[in-house]
């Protein structure tokens, strides 16, 4: 098991659902996606939809940053990570 710090800022599908904005998580795995996992495993449908289509596709207007420094595409969801990482997702809102 590795524990990773996950953030959620603008997320408010996710972080709702989770009480919390912030939070350590216990993956089994060492990527992105084992995060993703993890969360849609513990609290169910709603945190699935909010991080993918209806085709199963990464919603796109989530951005997911490692550490506060670097960008993760959508296409880069097996990306490592490291025990003690910060991974944040942040939902980009369109406006005008």
């Amino acid at each position: 098991m590795m524990r990773i710090h996950v953030e959620f800022l603008g997320f408010p599908m996710v972080s709702d659902v989770l009480g919390t904005k912030k939070m350590d998580l216990d993956i089994p795995g060492d990527s992105v996606k084992n995060v993703i996992d993890e969360l849609i495993r513990r609290y169910g449908k709603k945190v699935e939809q909010a991080f993918y289509d209806d085709k199963g596709r990464l919603d796109v207007t989530l951005q997911m940053t490692l550490n506060g420094k670097t960008l993760i595409s959508a296409d880069q969801l097996r990306a490592s990570l490291k025990d003690g990482d910060t991974l944040t997702f942040v939902l980009l809102l369109a406006g005008g």
